[in-house]
């Protein structure tokens, strides 16, 4: 199953019942962190950096309690780790646009090296970069975003076993 439903893109399954080997072996390799994922996003805000610098987020990560969001929360002191490479691949600024962060966007190619609930959402918006159209992270934008983008602009383009 997909940690983050809204995500459009790869999505890798085993043939075979549950317990079967192909099954076993794609569930060890996700256990293992073996499988290599990249994501393709656009994020609102200013840039996360010039074309072609990387960022690495690095920050413990754990699900809200006491609401039905199931939305993950950055922890100085609870949580798991969660691992997070960003590589800006182009900035743009839409002139005219109404919105929170005035029309400034960077499409970005992300690597999580570990499996977190929610974890590319939640990192980049604790950057003050939530991805366009995110009903969740990005709540002050979304209004805005959801006009001319109508789905999480969150894309797996790759799954590496």
């Amino acid at each position: 199953s997909r940690l983050d439903m809204p995500t459009s893109g790869v999505l890798v399954m085993a043939l075979g019942r549950w317990g079967s080997t192909a099954a076993s072996y794609l569930l060890a390799q996700f256990a293992g962190r073996l499988v290599l994922k990249t994501y393709h996003c656009l994020c609102s805000g200013n840039e996360l950096g010039s074309i072609g610098s990387k960022a690495v987020r690095i920050a413990r990560l754990s699900i809200a309690r006491g609401d039905d969001s199931g939305r993950a929360r950055i922890s100085l002191d609870a949580g798991k780790e969660a691992c997070t490479l960003l590589l800006v691949k182009a900035c743009y600024k839409m002139v005219g646009l109404d919105s929170v962060q005035q029309g400034h966007f960077t499409f970005a190619e992300v690597r999580p090296l570990t499996g977190r609930k929610h974890q590319i959402r939640a990192h980049l918006a604790s950057l003050g970069r939530p991805l366009v159209s995110d009903a969740v992270y990005g709540h002050q934008a979304f209004a805005a975003d959801s006009r001319w983008c109508p789905r999480l602009f969150l894309h797996c383009s790759r799954v590496t076993l």
